[in-house]
């Protein structure tokens, strides 16, 4: 990439962080995301202290920018263009808002209100439908012309497909419990926030304690992980390049699109050092999952070798 190239596409990546910062703004006041925190948010700890608007807006742009970066790289590495390009990025954009949540329900009832998760899911679609086509649009995703053969196609077995759907599955629960127990669980803050105590188990202690306690959440993470999968597939099957490349991809896309820039902003329902390590660990998860099922799914030795291009006549 030459010199100025490269100041162009930085300079419309800060167009997009721009954007998606106002579309932010609009989607949280459209949904009304501020009447899903009760006035009593954050008691549990310490009150997150009140944010000056100047610093929001400023932290705002900033996990935009993250965002948009990542956008950027995802949008010039894609086989494909325009509407199809806008489809993967939108299911890319709705997925966190869909695992925001789902995610609400079971870790922060008394903290938000009911209308927690209608109201995400609501800012989600109205985010990712107004930003997909946007940040696709600034960064000339729509006038490049197509990457891929014509009738490039890669068939899985069913057999493949399930093996693939298991093991990321598994990754995805494995990984969740040894980044939310080594990284957020050392906080004795983010302990007390959900546990009402200081206290700590070991790693296997506190698994066994899930098990007993809430046997359901193994299944549930089951299906959030599918879910994850589910709706970035798009994305992932539109960058180009082998294993590695796909995996850097996705790696980068699951750490910047997993919610963890969002929790850099002041938080009303949980405090600052709360907030900050559930970044940290989610952004630490995001590589590594990301990493795992760019790789899985990557046109590997297996996948190319199942590759069907029309022969000529």
């Amino acid at each position: 990439m030459t010199a100025r190239k490269a100041i162009e596409v930085g300079l419309k990546t800060i167009g997009v962080a721009i954007g998606l910062t106002i579309i932010f703004m609009i989607g949280a006041m459209v949904a009304g995301m501020a009447k899903a925190v009760p006035a009593t948010a954050g008691t549990a700890t310490a009150p997150a202290p009140a944010a000056q608007p100047g610093n929001f807006v400023l932290l705002l742009f900033v996990a935009s920018l993250i965002q948009a970066i990542v956008v950027a790289y995802l949008v010039l590495e894609s086989k494909w263009r325009g509407w199809k390009t806008t489809g993967a990025l939108f299911l890319v954009v709705l997925n966190m808002w869909a695992q925001t949540a789902i995610e609400s329900v079971p870790y922060l009832r008394g903290h938000v209100s009911p209308s927690m998760s209608p109201r995400a899911l609501a800012m989600g679609l109205l985010v990712a439908t107004l930003f997909a086509p946007f940040a696709v649009w600034v960064l000339g995703g729509f006038a490049r012309a197509p990457r891929e053969a014509p009738g490039e196609r890669v068939h899985w077995s069913a057999a493949r497909w399930v093996g693939t759907l298991a093991a990321t599955t598994v990754a995805f629960i494995a990984l969740y419990y040894l980044c939310g127990y080594y990284i957020a669980w050392q906080n004795p803050a983010l302990r007390q926030f959900y546990s009402g105590t200081t206290e700590i188990r070991s790693f296997w202690g506190q698994i066994a304690w899930t098990w007993s306690s809430t046997p359901w959440m193994f299944p549930f993470q089951a299906g959030r992980a599918l879910l994850f999968v589910a709706l970035t597939l798009p994305a992932i099957r539109m960058l180009r390049g082998g294993a590695a490349r796909v995996a850097l991809g996705t790696a980068l896309m699951y750490a910047a699109w997993d919610g963890s820039p969002g929790l850099i902003m002041p938080n009303p329902i949980m405090s600052p050092t709360i907030a900050h390590t559930h970044s940290v660990e989610l952004a630490v998860w995001g590589l590594l999952f990301g990493a795992f099922v760019g790789w899985m799914m990557s046109r590997g030795p297996a996948a190319a070798a199942e590759l069907q291009i029309p022969k000529a006549a």
